[in-house]
């Protein structure tokens, strides 16, 4: 079977502002048709079914577009104290300055100092436009400092998402978008041949900057059909400012959809009676991953709320620590009490505590209901359906917004893959590298659809 893979070379440009030599975006291998998924310990038997519904799922995401716009408006276009207003959430406690976004037309927001301690409560939102470019909070640094860094072009973007500075799908899809827009500006004034070919390359940049993103590729192709609909003479200016208003919407869109998943998340979380609600949650669940809200922490604000027992488990995984460093500072922005342990308990933790789910995100899902997610997140589901097996309880939930549903993409083999640096596994824990020959860093799972409970996305929870 052929099948699409994109492997980071793990070394960086040295300087931010320069577009290298990109590579191709990766795109199906060759004419040969799939094979049925095999049946396997984890893999249902091929379902033309369940194939069927992904496909019309795909369908149904353009019909619901509008809706997704009108909810834009309420959400996307506001600031973050309404939208938590409009979803019944108090603004997050700040030591700093709340959230800010600027929209065309707005004006700017100050720049602000480079580092700045992190306190307990302190907030910073995961990017921002400013006079200087757009800002990016640097999860790298999370929880032991609020750091940003300004991106004055889209290559600038590539290079810090390929650093690690800013993670996740719906995350990258929006600073992505303006990160091109930037592109456009500085090179409004350029001939239109040399304006066409920086973009891009800086498009492909993006997406080989983290492959296994079905939602920065999205959001690149949204940002290229925008100039496509220009006329091929369009002046500098007229390109960036379609650019401008694209970007917007993207950033709307991500923000409804998440606030709808929240939504569903929210009513697809159930518990026995008599018993507090108890999840296990693996990767980051907010604004981290998304930007402006994310699904997970509002529907676990929403859930402590309404008067529901809540208890959280955090998974501990990659060697970037992305559980202790960032969910557990999201959650604890939230005020959600949390306990923090490494993946390789969870069978422990399965074995003595009645989990209601299992809960993680998706990056890519394929047609036969295959996703790519955090990595660590198969084995998760392997662990839950075992769990399944005895309690009849324990569920694994993936959330996806539709951007990451992919009827082009077969199964999960098709789904691009990457490998990060090694110095992310080498490096990363201590001030000594870590003496090892080589070092293998996969960026993102495969869970088979078999595996999947329930899909929650911005139209419904599926399962």
């Amino acid at each position: 079977m052929a099948t699409r893979s994109t492997a980071s070379s793990g070394t960086d440009p040295q300087d931010p502002g320069t577009s290298g030599t990109p590579g191709t975006p990766g795109t199906a291998g060759g004419s040969e048709t799939p094979e049925p998924p095999a049946t396997g310990p984890d893999q249902r038997a091929y379902d033309p079914a369940r194939r069927a519904f992904f496909f019309q799922f795909g369908r149904q995401a353009a019909s619901a577009a509008g809706q997704v716009a009108g909810m834009a408006d309420i959400v996307g276009r506001t600031s973050s104290a309404l939208a938590g207003e409009l979803l019944g959430l108090d603004e997050p406690s700040s030591a700093t300055e709340g959230r800010t976004f600027t929209r065309s037309g707005a004006a700017t927001d100050p720049v602000v100092s480079a580092a700045q301690p992190a306190a307990e409560h302190a907030f910073r939102s995961a990017y921002r436009l400013s006079e200087e470019g757009l800002v990016l909070l640097d999860q790298r640094r999370l929880p032991e400092a609020l750091e940003e860094v300004v991106a004055k072009r889209g290559s600038d973007v590539a290079y810090y998402l390929r650093l690690g500075v800013a993670r996740g799908g719906p995350l990258m899809a929006q600073v992505a978008a303006y990160g091109l827009w930037l592109t456009a500006v500085e090179r409004a004034d350029a001939p239109v041949e040399q304006r066409r070919a920086e973009l891009q390359r800086t498009s492909s940049a993006l997406i080989d900057a983290r492959a296994s993103s079905r939602s920065l590729a999205w959001a690149v192709d949204r940002m290229r059909r925008a100039t496509d609909r220009l006329e091929p003479s369009a002046p500098g200016a007229q390109v960036a400012a379609a650019l401008r208003i694209e970007a917007d919407a993207i950033a709307d869109e991500v923000t409804a959809a998440e606030a709808a998943m929240a939504l569903a998340l929210e009513e697809a979380l159930r518990q026995e009676p008599g018993r507090p609600l108890t999840v296990l949650l693996h990767g980051c669940q907010g604004s981290l991953v998304a930007g402006q809200l994310g699904a997970g922490l509002v529907a676990f604000q929403r859930i402590r709320e309404a008067g529901r027992d809540l208890r959280v488990f955090v998974t501990e995984g990659r060697p970037f620590m992305d559980g202790a460093r960032l969910l557990s500072w999201e959650l604890r922005q939230a005020g959600i009490e949390h306990k923090v342990l490494p993946d390789a308990a969870a069978a422990w933790l399965l074995d003595r505590e009645p989990v209601d789910a299992v809960v993680t995100r998706a990056e890519w899902v394929a047609a036969n209901g295959d996703a790519g997610a955090l990595l660590g997140a198969r084995a998760l589901a392997q662990l839950t359906a075992a769990a399944r097996s005895v309690d009849g309880v324990t569920r694994f939930l993936l959330v996806a917004p539709a951007a990451v549903i992919d009827t082009d993409t077969p199964d999960g083999s098709f789904i691009p893959s990457e490998s990060r640096p090694a110095r992310e596994l080498t490096a990363y824990l201590s001030d000594t590298p870590i003496r090892a020959a080589d070092a293998l860093v996969p960026a993102a799972d495969i869970v088979p659809a078999a595996l999947i409970d329930t899909l929650v996305t911005e139209q419904d929870a599926y399962a």
